[in-house]
């Protein structure tokens, strides 16, 4: 891969990283002996270095573009492990679940703060972007955006309605939610009336409409009983882009999913935590759902996409009985292009490629269980950690740089203790 580079020479915003392995383009192949240039907050080029400019030398490093956690509940950050060994809906189904009594009890600004340390730990893990479905109505997206201020984050707001009002109530907060937030994140089939959703969907074609679907057997169960349709069948009657758990989706469902080219989100971590099975991802990719993966609930599950690949490989081999029933590469694409493309971010972000952001991890191949590895994406998805991180560049620039010149004394605290550099 190369590309002309223009304009370059003499430009102090342009700097080429060289001698490291690169993940480049949206299908993520490891390309050798190039650099990668950054002009600014984008990249330049991948390929030769442009004469001229200020070079960085990481060999032994490997590039790869950040993560996108395609389905997140920020709001429960500060409720971390309250509800573990708790039933589904004891843990997180309104009106009483435990997620949605501790945050009727927090005060909005110390929620609002909550939320902004949970997208830290985001970027921390790796993460530029999710899609977060954000409870509390209106007033719960112009927290989440407040949390988000000043961070070089995607935070893609999907907000919600009140379930226990009259038609149109809902409606209107429907409209007005459409207005400010990103799009909606429907809890569950049963919350509000298809009809009013199908209409949302047709007003509002720009945005982004997603809902939890069989995620429980119990669910499922119930929705055969009272329509004798699936879940899914019902909510692809007004046309979601995304369909997040699936874990009970059958294979009648999983196929009208796939003719739809409705994105599926895969939780897979949050859901053995919470006990309700998992998705069958080898299935998922014989039929040909595009995917995408989540970690949803902060409560339960931290913020790690190198952890929810590496579960999610192990899994869908073991479950299918069959080492080649998923591979890295698929994993390695839905925790970044096709996160990226299931929340319309892929423009931006999701690869590494010239006019994207120069948003990626860089690991170091110096340490001892990264030395003599033969394929790097599968190191990614199946072996590296957290702690192989040598630094984290976003928009072009450290991680820590973008704490250290916030007036947010939060932000001080966390750059003075960061453990990555430039």
């Amino acid at each position: 891969m190369n590309y002309e580079v223009r304009g370059a020479r003499g430009d102090e915003s342009v700097i080429s990283l060289t001698g490291a392995l690169i993940v480049a383009g949206d299908d993520l192949h490891v390309v050798t002996g190039a650099a990668l240039t950054l002009q600014g907050e984008r990249i330049l080029s991948i390929g030769a270095a442009p004469a001229g400019v200020r070079q960085v030398d990481l060999a032994g490093k490997l590039i790869c573009p950040m993560f996108v956690d395609a389905h997140t509940h920020v709001g429960d950050t500060g409720a971390k492990e309250l509800g573990v060994g708790l039933s589904h809906a004891a843990a997180v189904i309104p009106p009483d679940g435990v997620k949605h009594r501790f945050l009727r009890s927090v005060a909005p600004d110390l929620l609002t703060e909550m939320m902004r340390i949970g997208l830290v730990d985001m970027l921390q893990c790796g993460v530029v972007a999710c899609g977060d479905f954000r409870e509390q109505g209106l007033a719960g997206v112009a927290a989440l955006r407040k949390a988000a201020a000043g961070l070089p984050i995607h935070a893609v707001i999907l907000g919600r309605m009140d379930e226990d009002v009259d038609y149109a109530d809902m409606e209107n907060q429907a409209h007005r939610l459409l207005e400010e937030a990103d799009g909606l994140g429907v809890r569950d089939v049963e919350a509000y009336p298809a009809a009013l959703l199908a209409r949302l969907r047709r007003q509002y074609p720009d945005k982004l409409f997603a809902v939890h679907a069989a995620e429980s057997a119990a669910a499922q169960a119930a929705s055969l009983q009272a329509t004798a349709r699936t879940q899914v069948a019902r909510v692809l009657d007004w046309h979601p882009d995304l369909l997040v758990h699936l874990v009970h989706a059958t294979s009648d469902d999983l196929a009208r999913i796939a003719a739809q080219g409705v994105y599926g989100v895969a939780c897979v971590r949050s859901n053995g935590m919470l006990g309700v099975g998992f998705p069958d991802l080898a299935r998922w990719r014989e039929i040909g759902v595009r995917f995408a993966l989540g970690t949803d609930n902060m409560m339960f599950v931290a913020p790690d996409m190198l952890r929810e690949m590496d579960f999610a490989s192990r899994l869908g081999r073991g479950l299918a009985h069959d080492p080649t029933a998923i591979d890295h590469h698929t994993l390695l694409r839905a925790a970044t292009i096709e996160g990226a493309r299931a929340l319309k971010l892929e423009a931006h972000i999701g690869s590494l490629a010239p006019g994207k952001e120069a948003s990626f991890l860089v690991f170091d191949l110096e340490r001892p269980h990264l030395r003599y590895l033969h394929d790097p994406i599968s190191a990614i998805v199946h072996r590296v950690s957290l702690a192989d991180i040598a630094s984290i560049y976003v928009r072009g620039a450290p991680l820590q740089a973008w704490f250290e010149k916030s007036s947010d004394a939060e932000m001080q605290r966390l750059a003075e203790k960061s453990r990555f550099h430039a």
